[in-house]
């Protein structure tokens, strides 16, 4: 393989007895992972199909002033493909038979059980227990209960770093929802077709199953010109939905019975139109306009929540400004005043927040937090949880909880 070529798959850095290391994750096979020392994760970024071999070892001895054989690079490409992740003939029927067994199943398998948070539901209970009860946790959600929240924003990072921000939302459903079905918008991590992709599979979680409300997505899905299943597929290992439910059920799988509208999140910019205004484009008043008429139509309570993160800075995402104090506490300043605008309902005062710098900052649920201003009938926004947090490379992702009634 003289320009060997890696697939489109999720990088980010980990530490491994002590050494500082880079994890390759592929997308669509989740527990399909790869961790490499930084030096061949420097040889694995030039696999684009356009460096030869010749090219790599060249581009190593500049980097590192050492020389590289063309057998170690072979070794590289050998082990890259037995995980499926070059770009080939054997990869892509591997791709093919995930999504055609996908589309032939009912359930949405649980596919961050056992890594992202416990498998077991009694030892998951206790996971999330803490994140209430932790220092930076609300509490334990009391007895008393109101009616009138319409909506929640929350995370979707790794619930081992957000857990108590998570948890900030969720007391509030516990002690301010009577909902029965949630719309969930969450963030689609790969590319789409479409700007929004649906789902009618039941998820399956650690406390048990949770079905989608078959009837409201076919009534949704009628008033589209758009096939919004088209990109189906993205939802296998997508958490950003997934994270919700796993909180969801911690409240209620003993209690009550609830559905969802499980929905993903793309791009404005990925279906064309004006990058700049997503009330221009087509398909985000198509959609936005269904769903809200969709709702209208339903006889049940519902609750929107916005799976979101906000800000993705530092080396990790391609910045070089120093992560220290000042930077953080400008960072701070930031989010909370672009979060001003969701709290006032400002739909398009919080796109003109965004696309003021060109999103620099990075804000992943942009897409997500804008369609729910553009469909929540709420009169009022509360922050209730601001947090950072910056791994080891000096990167730094923010996020947020906050309430709408």
């Amino acid at each position: 393989m003289e320009y060997p070529k890696l697939r489109p798959i999720d990088a980010f850095p980990i530490e491994t007895s002590g050494q500082q290391a880079m994890c390759l994750r592929d997308p669509f096979n989740s527990k399909n992972t790869f961790v490499v020392p930084n030096h061949v994760f420097y040889i694995i970024c030039h696999f684009d199909g356009n460096h030869s071999i010749l090219d790599i070892q060249s581009k190593f001895s500049q980097k590192y002033g050492k020389l590289l054989s063309g057998d170690n690079i072979q070794q590289i490409i050998q082990e890259l493909d037995k995980n499926l992740l070059l770009e080939n003939d054997r990869s892509r029927d591997f791709i093919e038979k995930l999504k055609v067994d996908f589309i032939n199943s009912t359930i949405r398998k649980d596919a961050h059980a056992g890594t992202a948070y416990e498998a077991d539901k009694e030892r998951l209970t206790v996971q999330i227990d803490k994140f209430f009860t932790s220092t930076d946790g609300p509490g334990k959600p009391s007895s008393n209960k109101t009616t009138d929240l319409k909506g929640i924003i929350a995370p979707h990072i790794d619930i081992g770093c957000g857990g108590p921000c998570f948890a900030w939302a969720y007391k509030e459903i516990a002690e301010s929802s009577d909902a029965e079905l949630f719309i969930i918008l969450g963030i689609a991590h790969t590319e789409t077709k479409n700007l929004f992709v649906l789902t009618d599979k039941t998820f399956e979680t650690p406390f048990g199953n949770v079905e989608t409300d078959k009837d409201f997505l076919a009534s949704l899905h009628k008033k589209n010109k758009t096939d919004y299943f088209e990109d189906e597929f993205i939802h296998k290992d997508e958490h950003s939905v997934g994270f919700q439910l796993i909180f969801l059920q911690y409240l209620y799988h003993r209690k009550k019975e609830f559905s969802i509208i499980p929905i993903l999140c793309s791009s404005f910019g990925e279906a064309g139109g004006d990058n700049n205004s997503p009330g221009g484009i087509s398909q985000f008043e198509e959609f936005v306009s269904s769903l809200k008429e969709t709702i209208k139509e339903s006889r049940k309570k519902i609750c929107i929540i916005a799976s979101v993160d906000l800000a993705h800075v530092g080396a990790r995402f391609g910045d070089r400004e120093l992560q220290d104090e000042a930077y953080l506490k400008k960072l701070h300043s930031e989010d909370t005043d672009m979060l001003r605008y969701a709290e006032n309902l400002d739909a398009e005062g919080f796109n003109n927040s965004i696309q003021k710098d060109n999103n620099s900052r990075k804000i992943c649920g942009y897409p997500a937090i804008h369609t729910m201003l553009n469909v929540i009938e709420a009169s009022k926004g509360k922050l209730l949880k601001y947090s950072q947090y910056t791994d080891q490379t000096n990167s730094t992702v923010s996020f947020a909880s906050m309430a709408f009634y």
